[in-house]
């Protein structure tokens, strides 16, 4: 049976970082958060405490990715004149870094994870791929005139999605590097891409944009399937809930909203604290939270019938 959405309830504001936060995960039972403070810090939901600080990064930390197994993250560091410009995977389980992923000339600015495939995406237009086990750089997929802002590898990972300043998303093939499509140009953002999220089953995604929207694609086709207005700033940030019929999403407007995605229609909005930079929902659609501009993690508890 589908799920319906009924209420959210905040559960928890979680303090610590001393820059903005860039980046938010969700495992079932814990929160994993990235800053500008150069830290990765991982919270317990049920509780907001912080549990553990991640540090060794000598540059901001821009973007964060989960496992599938929830037990390591890579993180995706850099700042635009100077820093290290690097990919780190971390064990939880220990707070410790594992490996550097290093072939990135500019900022990472996006990373995506799944079965043992990671994906990074920077300042220096590329999108790069890489086999976690290793750290072995296994591809560098160019054709983004710019700044590659967003990257979601498909659950399969057999696929890779980027989207970035240029206002164009690409779909690339993860065996061969090959750039399939691009999607629709004629429905193409009319700004820079912000944020993207594959669906569980690989046949869609979302995109979110600088223009103030949200698109769902088809990417067989490269149609647009959908268009989401509503934030009243850039969106920065959106993904589908677990079985694919639901999205949030956050935007400088300071709002995170929660879709269905076969109507369109937003259910429920809720005010951050400041600019939303980060979404994310966690692998049981329970709980939601926010990474703000203002060095807050926000923790929703999300109820469905």
């Amino acid at each position: 049976m589908a799920l319906v959405f009924t209420t959210a309830v905040v559960r928890a504001d979680c303090r610590g970082h001393t820059r903005r936060v860039s980046s938010v995960c969700l495992t079932g039972n814990r929160i994993l958060s990235g800053s500008l403070d150069k830290t990765l810090r991982l919270w317990d939901v049920a509780s907001g405490e912080c549990l553990k600080v991640l540090s060794g990064h000598e540059s901001d930390v821009n973007a964060l990715a989960l496992s599938d197994d929830g037990k390591t993250a890579i993180s995706g560091s850099g700042e635009i004149v100077t820093g290290e410009k690097l990919v780190r995977l971390w064990d939880l389980g220990s707070g410790r870094a594992v490996r550097d992923f290093q072939g990135h000339t500019a900022e990472v600015s996006a990373v995506s994870l799944h079965r043992g495939l990671a994906a990074s995406a920077g300042a220096d237009a590329t999108v790069r791929l890489w086999e976690v086990s290793t750290g072995q750089g296994l591809k560098t997929l160019a054709g983004h005139q710019g700044w590659v802002r967003a990257v979601s590898l498909t659950p399969q990972a057999d696929r890779v999605l980027s989207g970035g300043m240029d206002r164009s998303i690409r779909v690339w093939d993860v065996a061969s590097g090959r750039c399939l499509h691009v999607l629709d140009q004629a429905s193409a953002h009319t700004d820079g891409v912000y944020g993207l999220a594959a669906s569980p089953d690989g046949r869609r995604a979302l995109s979110a944009s600088r223009d103030r929207s949200i698109r769902l694609w088809d990417l067989d086709s490269g149609q647009v399937l959908r268009t989401f207005l509503g934030h009243d700033d850039a969106v920065r940030s959106v993904c589908f809930a677990r079985d694919g019929r639901w999205a949030l999403s956050g935007g400088e407007d300071r709002t995170v909203r929660l879709w269905e995605i076969g109507t369109g229609r937003c259910h429920w909005t809720a005010t951050a604290t400041g600019k939303v930079l980060s979404v994310a929902v966690s692998p049981d659609s329970r709980w939601a939270a926010a990474a703000t501009y203002d060095r807050h993690v926000l923790l929703w508890g999300l109820s469905w019938q």
